[in-house]
């Protein structure tokens, strides 16, 4: 169980990355059969390390949609989600503690990744972090 300041500091966490990411993933083949989404940002990004109880490394990314030609998430928008466990979870969260994300950004290293293991479908990546 997170004590308050654990939960204090994840909150702030997830905040710093649903305010301030401004990069998007366009993806080549829309998704979804109703309006063919194909505008996403990283909205959510939660990594959790092994702990002493036994609870396994996760990591969750949730892109959501976003309107089209912006940045902006549209309310009650559609998601895709990306999702690692266990042992692989743990040796990304390693190699994103030691990334260098001056030439790569945090969301743009996590939309590849996602990419490159079929998590997402192809597309580009536009924007600038912010």
């Amino acid at each position: 169980m997170l004590t308050r300041l654990a939960r204090s500091v994840l909150v702030a966490l997830l905040l710093t990355v649903v305010v301030t990411g401004q990069e998007k993933l366009t993806l080549t083949t829309p998704v979804f059969t109703s309006a063919g989404a194909s505008e996403f940002r990283l909205g959510l990004l939660l990594l959790v390390r092994q702990t002493a109880s036994g609870q396994e490394s996760h990591i969750r990314a949730v892109f959501a949609e976003v309107t089209p030609g912006t940045t902006t998430f549209i309310a009650g928008g559609r998601t895709l989600v990306c999702e690692y466990e266990g042992a692989t979870a743990d040796s990304m969260i390693v190699l994103l503690n030691k990334a260098n994300l001056t030439s790569n950004s945090l969301e743009r290293r996590v939309t590849t990744t996602c990419q490159t293991d079929g998590k997402l479908g192809p597309g580009t990546i536009s924007g600038t972090p912010q």
